[in-house]
């Protein structure tokens, strides 16, 4: 009886840690505190972020584009998303041809710490419809979301009700 009361109090605590660890989001630490912090890098603003992704896509460098839209944020350390993001833009170019160019029709802030671009890809064949999501942490903007389509058609009705508002 006495090994099962030892067991069991050895049992609960454990229980209720892994009952806190689902209602925590727990990020894992690396390293230790003494070592220095890195020298922060230039930050660039999103419109900047987003001209040398379509530069970079624009010059067929893939990879040189989705590195450089992931740099400093949490969705680097998703290596397994952005390799789903970069074979779904690959399937997507091959599908509406190489981007030509590209422009911004619609910039959304909501607060004042997330923001939206949509964007166009001026295609050899077709366009596609970008959304690109940043968060403002401290003073840098980060890409949180990405997403990409060929809702074109879309962005006509959108237009269309905001201008009757």
């Amino acid at each position: 009886m006495k090994i099962l009361l030892v067991l069991l109090a050895l049992a609960l605590p454990a229980l209720a840690q892994s009952t806190d660890a689902k209602k925590r989001l727990v990020f894992p630490t690396s390293g230790n505190a003494a070592t220095p912090t890195p020298t922060p890098m230039k930050t660039l603003a999103p419109e900047e972020v987003l001209r040398l992704f379509f530069e970079d896509l624009k010059a067929e460098k893939l990879d040189a584009a989705y590195q450089g839209l992931v740099k400093n944020t949490i969705l680097a350390e998703r290596t397994g998303t952005v390799d789903q993001l970069k074979e779904r833009t690959r399937e997507a170019l091959d599908r509406f041809g190489p981007v030509q160019g590209w422009e911004t029709v619609e910039t959304l802030l909501v607060g004042e710490n997330l923001q939206r671009f949509t964007c166009v890809s001026l295609n050899s064949d077709l366009p596609m419809r970008w959304r690109f999501y940043f968060y403002r942490s401290g003073s840098q903007w980060k890409v949180i979301d990405l997403r990409v389509d060929d809702g074109i058609a879309d962005l006509f009705d959108e237009t269309a009700r905001s201008r009757k508002k």
